[in-house]
C-alpha cells in the first residue's frame, strides 16, 4: 500500500487507535463475563452445597432402615450391620437392619424398591444375581435395576467353588476329566446358579444340580449332609468350613485380598488361570468373562427410585465417609469382609452396562 502524505499516517493511527479501543473493550467485557460466570458458578456451587446441607439435616434424629435380603449371618446381613453404625453417626440418625430373606434376595429387594423414596428405607442389593435373573427373564422382580437410587458399593469378595472332602477331588483340573455328573448344590436365581451352569458348562464338566437351597446356611447343611459334594458361593460365609477342613476350595473368581481369605482357599486356582490353561472356544471364553464381570457387581447399597437428588447426595457422602471410619474397617476385618468403595454413579453405570451384555451366557442357562 502506498501512503500519501500525512493522510496515510492519520488513517493508520485511527485504525490503530480503533484496534486498541476494541481490544481494551474486549478485555473489559471478558473481565465482566468472567466475573459474571464466576459469580454464577459460585452461586450454583453454593446452592448445591446448601441443598446437600439441608438434606443432611433432614436425616438428623430420624430412623433409617437397611433391608438385608438374606438371613442373619449372610453376606448382605453382615455388610449391612458393618456399615450401619458409622452411617448413622455421620447422618445423626438411627440405622436399623431388617432381614427380609426369600427367593434368593428378590423378596427383600422388592420390599425396599416399593418403599417411599424419602431416603429412610435402603437395601443391600444382590446386583449380580438380579442382573442374571433379568437376563434369564425370570419372574418375580418388581423393580427396575436401572432406576434404583444407587448409593455405592461397600466391597466385593471372591466367589469360591468348593467341594466336600469325601468327593475325592482335590483340584479343579481333576474335574475336567470326570465322566459321571457331579452333584452340585444350587440356589436357583443366584450368582452361584449362573456360575454352576455357565462355568461348568463351558469347561464341559458333567453335573447335576441339587436345588432347593435358599440360604448359605442351607447350603452348608446340604454339603455336610452329603446331599451334594460341590457348591459355588461367596467366600466369607464358608470360611469356617474351609478352615475346619469340612470343605476344600477348588476355584476362586479372583485372588482374595484379605490374608484370612487367602489362607482359607489355599492353592485353589483362579478362574482366569483355569481359562488360560484350557482350550476354550471364543464363545465359551466370552461366557466365563461375563460371569466374572457379574461377580464384581455385588454388595451394593441402594434406595427406591426417586429419592430427591440432594438427599441422595447426602446419603452418598455419608456412605463414603462411613466406609473409611475406623470402626467400620475394624468390623469388616473381624468378619473377613473386604471393603472397597465404588461411588453410586459408577455402580449405576456398571449396572446399565452389564444389563446390555450377557448374551454369551444365555446358551448355558436353559
Amino acid at each position: 500500500m502506498k501512503i500519501i502524505g500525512g493522510r496515510g499516517k492519520s488513517t493508520r493511527q485511527k485504525v490503530l487507535n480503533a484496534a486498541i479501543a476494541t481490544a481494551v473493550a474486549g478485555v473489559v467485557l471478558a473481565a465482566c463475563g468472567s466475573s459474571s460466570t464466576s459469580s454464577s458458578s459460585k452461586s450454583s456451587t453454593s446452592s448445591s452445597a446448601s441443598g446437600t446441607a439441608s438434606a443432611a439435616a433432614y436425616f438428623k434424629g430420624k430412623t433409617i432402615t437397611i433391608i438385608a435380603p438374606d438371613s442373619p449371618g449372610g453376606d448382605f446381613d453382615l455388610y449391612a450391620r458393618i456399615i450401619a453404625p458409622a452411617l448413622g453417626k455421620d447422618l445423626g440418625a438411627t440405622v436399623n437392619v431388617e432381614n427380609v430373606p426369600g427367593a434368593a434376595t428378590i423378596v427383600g429387594t422388592n420390599q425396599m424398591a416399593a418403599a417411599a423414596p424419602n431416603g429412610l428405607t435402603l437395601g443391600m442389593i444382590d446386583t449380580s444375581a438380579d442382573i442374571g435373573s433379568l437376563i434369564q427373564k425370570k419372574p418375580g422382580q418388581n423393580f427396575d435395576l436401572t432406576k434404583l437410587s444407587w448409593i455405592g458399593q461397600m466391597g466385593t469378595s471372591p466367589d469360591v467353588f468348593i467341594t466336600s472332602p469325601n468327593s475325592g477331588v482335590s483340584s479343579f483340573s481333576q474335574l475336567l476329566k470326570v465322566k459321571s455328573p457331579i452333584k452340585v448344590l444350587d440356589t436357583s436365581g443366584s450368582l452361584g446358579d449362573l456360575f454352576n451352569k455357565t462355568v461348568l458348562g463351558a469347561f464341559h464338566v458333567p453335573y447335576r444340580l441339587i436345588t432347593g437351597y435358599g440360604t448359605s446356611s442351607a447350603l452348608k447343611q446340604g454339603l455336610l449332609a452329603n446331599d451334594g459334594q460341590f457348591l459355588f458361593e461367596n467366600l466369607p460365609p464358608f470360611l469356617s468350613m474351609l478352615r475346619g477342613g469340612q470343605a476344600k476350595a477348588l476355584l476362586v473368581t479372583s485372588e482374595p485380598t484379605l490374608s484370612t481369605l487367602k489362607q482359607a482357599v489355599g492353592n485353589a486356582t483362579t478362574l482366569s488361570s483355569a481359562m488360560n490353561g484350557a482350550s476354550l472356544t471364543s464363545s465359551e471364553t466370552a461366557a466365563i468373562k461375563e460371569v466374572l464381570a457379574l461377580s464384581n457387581l455385588d454388595f451394593d447399597l441402594a434406595g427406591p427410585p426417586g429419592i430427591p437428588a440432594a438427599r441422595l447426595s447426602a446419603l452418598r457422602s455419608a456412605f463414603k465417609k462411613a466406609l473409611s471410619d475406623p470402626s467400620t474397617v475394624s468390623k469388616a476385618n473381624n468378619e473377613s469382609e473386604p471393603l472397597g468403595y465404588v461411588s453410586g454413579p459408577q455402580v449405576a453405570s456398571d449396572v446399565t452396562s452389564a444389563i446390555s451384555q450377557g448374551s454369551a451366557i444365555l446358551s448355558y442357562l436353559k
